[in-house]
């Protein structure tokens, strides 16, 4: 956050923790984030820093996920904390985009292996990583099959 004063009014901000409520439509579940805000001591309006918004919408998304809330709304809400047009997930799962628009408006249950490819990817984004994105941009490529992999153990 930028600035010690407040956009508004000019007054002093002061560091507080914000409660931020966080829109599911059509999911039927209501979230509340606890952040890191600064408060304007003259007017109370709450300054939010954009990317502790993001990292906000990432974590209710996992918190879904965590829960097995696998419904449209849910759905839609991983996908836009992720920053993801529908037609290019669609893309990424190897779907139609009617078929993620049925999902997202409830007609019809997203699926398991999507929702859960969603998850990870919404866990990776909030450790940086974008392994799961990378893996489902490489099988959406169409490429031959290689003859033969060049592989780099990782880990210990």
């Amino acid at each position: 956050m930028s600035g010690r004063r407040c956009r508004r009014c000019e007054g002093e901000l002061r560091e507080v923790v914000q409660t931020i409520p966080v829109a599911l439509p059509r999911c039927d579940v209501r979230a509340e984030v606890a952040a890191p805000a600064r408060r304007c001591a003259a007017c109370g309006e709450a300054h939010v820093d954009p990317a502790v918004l993001s990292r906000a919408h990432l974590s209710v998304g996992c918190a879904l996920a965590d829960e097995g809330v696998q419904t449209g709304g849910a759905f839609r809400h991983m996908r836009r904390a992720l920053g993801l047009r529908a037609a290019d997930l669609a893309r990424l799962l190897d779907l139609t985009p009617e078929t993620l628009s049925h999902w997202e408006t409830g007609k019809v249950r997203p699926s398991r292996a999507a929702f859960v490819a969603l998850a990870a990817m919404l866990e990776d984004a909030l450790a940086g990583r974008t392994t799961t994105r990378d893996r489902l941009q490489a099988l959406a490529r169409e490429r031959p099959r290689p003859g033969a992999l060049s592989v780099v153990l990782r880990g210990r």
